[in-house]
């Protein structure tokens, strides 16, 4: 995504060189789908690294404890190495094929392809640009 070329102003305010404007490939706060998007990147603690759409911010995924997956991320890792912990990913996967699951057993009077167009079908891959100024 050629985050470096992006101009913004985000990590301006932290003068450290500690927290960088990066490319992540994360999973929404749902854990069904995943994202890709250039934002600052940061410390997370234990947990799958999570997009908030709404914050625009890199952040922990409280609802998905990582040191318990097997194999397990690290108590501590930069969020632009969240790609290094495919358990993460895995969830996205198990909770699409539960709503899956959901959309062909539920007694719905919609057809399955009109209801894949709603809120159980979010795509797998969501391309954003975050750019700040």
């Amino acid at each position: 995504m050629n985050c470096e070329s992006i101009k913004q102003h985000c990590s301006d305010s932290f003068n450290t060189g500690r927290h960088q404007f990066q490319y992540h490939c994360v999973i929404n706060a749902w854990r069904n789908a995943t994202l890709e998007v250039c934002a600052l990147n940061r410390t997370v603690f234990g947990y799958c690294t999570e997009y908030n759409i709404n914050g625009f911010v890199i952040q922990d995924n409280y609802g998905a404890d990582c040191t318990k997956f097997n194999p397990p991320c690290p108590a501590s890792y930069n969020s632009a190495e969240a790609y290094k912990y495919q358990t993460c990913y895995d969830l996205v996967k198990r909770n699409r094929k539960m709503a899956d699951y959901t959309i062909k057993d539920s007694k719905h009077p919609y057809s399955a392809s009109e209801r894949l167009c709603g809120m159980l079908a979010l795509p797998i891959l969501t391309i954003l640009h975050v750019m700040h100024s």
